[in-house]
């Protein structure tokens, strides 16, 4: 499960931005976006294993920070974490939070990164209609000895009509839904600002 894990991680970095590499016209659909930018994104992060391991961490978490985030609608995500507690905080609770979630998930993608080997990345075309604000890619993680897994990644279109990530379905398993129940029962237990207190902790 570990590794699986680490893999899905790993996976999300197609999405993120390669300066100059991908036209404005190739990002009109999550797929696109995908292809336009993953093969050169994965070259570039296997010629940090020449790093000794603290150069190579702090240079993942600033890939993370500047390439991936902005392509992960975190206020979306950080919304449904909260679930049945999003209308109890107040909008200083929510600021605070999301921004708590957005330090952890880099952080946590720069983590799994420290694993990447070269592990080869398929991504299938889906159908999206034009008027639709959510879509589906499917990719399949492929390693020599080793099951092929597969992910599909869900995108939603923001206000901006820009395609952001916000859930990965690995295996049948939705990574915001077993979160959000982490989070959800957690914050019935303790409350809010000491989760959010715990999410900055492990950034």
């Amino acid at each position: 499960m570990k590794r699986l894990m680490q893999l899905i991680l790993v996976t999300v970095l197609a999405f993120s931005s390669v300066p100059g590499l991908a036209a404005p016209d190739t990002q009109s659909n999550p797929y696109g976006l995908i292809k336009s930018v993953g093969d050169q994104l994965f070259v570039d992060i296997s010629k940090l294993n020449t790093l000794e391991e603290v150069q190579k961490k702090a240079q993942l978490k600033k890939l993370v920070r500047e390439q991936l985030m902005p392509h992960i609608d975190i206020k979306y995500v950080s919304f449904k974490l909260l679930g049945k507690h999003v209308r109890e905080i107040n909008r200083d609770q929510a600021v605070t939070f999301i921004d708590a979630v957005e330090q952890y998930l880099a952080n946590t993608y720069a983590n799994a990164l420290m694993s990447y080997k070269g592990q080869q990345v398929n991504f299938i075309e889906p159908v999206v209609s034009d008027d639709s604000k959510f879509a589906s890619v499917k990719s399949e993680i492929v390693e020599p000895n080793a099951p092929t897994i597969d992910i599909v990644f869900k995108f939603r279109k923001n206000k901006a009509g820009e395609w952001q990530v916000y859930d990965l379905v690995a295996e049948s398993i939705s990574l915001l839904s077993a979160k959000q129940k982490e989070i959800t029962a957690r914050i019935s237990e303790v409350g809010i600002d000491q989760v959010t207190k715990e999410l900055v902790a492990k950034s």
